[in-house]
């Protein structure tokens, strides 16, 4: 009897292991037999935009993958659940004896199981009554200076991925939108229907961000854009890898010619740790960089993590060419959940920071929102009306322009990157005066106030980062802060810091628009 136990039981753990499915993504070495014809799946836009930027119009990631590959592989797995032209792969759910078939064909270069039970970037909303915020989201870039100037995204093709659009064709917010037929295409990964309008509002409240107006209040600078809406997130339900939807989601507003692409989400899990957080691990983080140098222009939510164990950006805002977008207060200030930099090879993240409370879109009217799901779209806006003025720039110029637009640039650091973008950065060119200056004194360094308006109201606020440009990171040196504090004047008296503990080191500060430095 034991020894028929034993025998069942190996048979079933056995039988178990050949028959648990997991999901994989299958490289391919090559892209034999595939349609050479790509006016087919690529947008004429497309074309235009690649042009324009003095690109290729074609390239090999544009193909599809073979036919011949992708028939033999389906017949050895449970499913197919994506493909990449990008990558040359197929995401697929099979068992662990027909992955061993799959790694035996010659055409294929790596398989990679996918990252399992991921989390999205928290988002709260909460009902309230309208009030100044609407107003204040759009002050605080200074919008005020596009509208004045007809700036409004016109000609941008602007891709939203997000987790759904319930309620946008009803709601008052976005009717302009619809009635003018700016909403092009949409597409749900999930359902695999054009019918993007159910599950979930919070792509509603994104779209808003970008380009709503409500009771003749505009929500979002970019007015006058074109929109493609694409659904790959369940938001309530994680209980899977969504990477290769949102990866396909990609290479449709690729196809369908888009400029601007705003994903307001992010991903941590068990799976991920922190070091991870390079640019380079996640599969999304490298399509991220992929996009850009097909000259769109990527906007990422920094994450909402910033007051939990995580703490740090998710992916793929941890990719080089995202241009991620963090949470301030309406003082300016790092908003607490909104995600802390660097990345884990000591990049700058987040690049800029805007309001982290707003109002957004409902079905019916409008109620307030918190997170950086939000920040990031009030900035996709921004950069839609940049490049309406600057037409000829590249998405990476205008990934520039953003950033030294920011109300704190050249200060930097890792809770507010460069500062909030400012509109009036492109029409005027009337240098800062100084607000303070700095001098050592035998070993200690002294920061006067010249600027000291702050008495009369209270409020003012210095930032402080100490940049260490010896720090060694895999053999190479960087230039990294070692640490950085934002300072509440509340006297008229210079500021004293100890120069001794920082030999060797950069010392930068920045006082209502003017930035200074001192080496010591």
């Amino acid at each position: 009897m034991i020894r028929y136990i034993i025998i069942l039981l190996t048979f079933l753990i056995t039988s178990f292991v050949g028959f648990c499915q997991e999901k994989y993504w299958v490289f391919l070495t090559d892209k034999a037999h595939s349609v050479d014809d790509r006016s087919i799946y690529l947008d004429s836009r497309t074309i235009d935009r690649r042009i324009k930027l003095g690109l290729p119009k074609y390239d090999s990631e544009d193909l599809p993958i073979s036919n011949s590959y992708f028939e033999l592989i389906s017949q050895n797995t449970v499913e197919i659940k994506g493909i990449s032209r990008w990558f040359n792969a197929l995401c697929c759910v099979a068992n662990e004896d027909q992955i061993k078939k799959i790694k035996s064909f010659p055409f294929v270069k790596d398989v990679k199981q996918t990252v399992k039970h991921l989390n999205t970037c928290r988002t709260v909303s909460e009902e309230i009554s309208v009030n100044n915020l609407m107003e204040r989201q759009i002050t605080s870039l200074e919008g005020q200076y596009f509208h004045k100037n007809n700036l409004t995204g016109k000609g941008i093709r602007i891709c939203v991925i997000d987790g759904g659009f319930k309620g946008a064709k009803e709601s008052p917010a976005l009717k302009h939108l619809f009635e003018n037929k700016q909403v092009l295409k949409s597409w749900d990964f999930h359902h695999k229907t054009e019918n993007v309008y159910r599950y979930n509002n919070h792509g509603t409240a994104v779209l808003s961000c970008i380009a709503g107006k409500y009771e003749n209040q505009i929500m979002g600078l970019a007015q006058s854009s074109e929109f493609l809406l694409a659904r790959t997130e369940r938001v309530l339900v994680e209980n899977e890898s969504e990477e290769e939807l949102w990866l396909m989601a990609m290479e449709w507003a690729d196809a369908n010619g888009a400029d601007i692409i705003n994903t307001s989400l992010g991903y941590t899990s068990d799976e991920y740790f922190n070091y991870q957080m390079d640019g380079e691990t996640s599969l999304i983080a490298r399509a991220v960089n992929l996009a850009a140098k097909k000259g769109i222009l990527v906007l990422v939510s920094a994450g909402n993590s910033g007051d939990e164990d995580w703490k740090y950006i998710a992916t793929p805002a941890d990719a080089d060419s995202a241009l991620t977008v963090g949470a301030v207060t309406g003082s300016g200030l790092h908003r607490d959940f909104s995600s802390f930099g660097p990345t884990s090879d000591y990049r700058m993240k987040p690049n800029v920071v805007a309001f982290g409370d707003v109002m957004g879109a409902t079905k019916n009217g409008i109620k307030k929102a918190y997170g950086t799901s939000f920040s990031c779209p009030l900035v996709a806006g921004f950069a839609a009306c940049v490049w309406e003025k600057h037409p000829n720039k590249s998405n990476m110029e205008i990934f520039k322009l953003v950033e030294r637009s920011g109300s704190l640039f050249p200060y930097f650091d890792y809770a507010h990157g460069y500062g909030v973008p400012k509109a009036s950065f492109f029409f005027k060119d009337k240098e800062k005066n100084p607000t303070f200056k700095i001098r050592k004194v035998q070993d200690s360094v002294l920061v006067e106030i010249i600027d000291k308006s702050y008495l009369n109201t209270g409020t003012q606020y210095m930032f402080m980062h100490v940049e260490y440009d010896q720090f060694i990171y895999q053999k190479n040196k960087h230039k990294v802060l070692e640490y950085y504090e934002t300072i509440y004047l509340h006297r008229d008296i210079p500021y004293v810091i100890d120069a001794s503990q920082y030999k060797d080191r950069t010392l930068r500060f920045h006082l209502n628009g003017y930035t200074e430095k001192i080496r010591l």
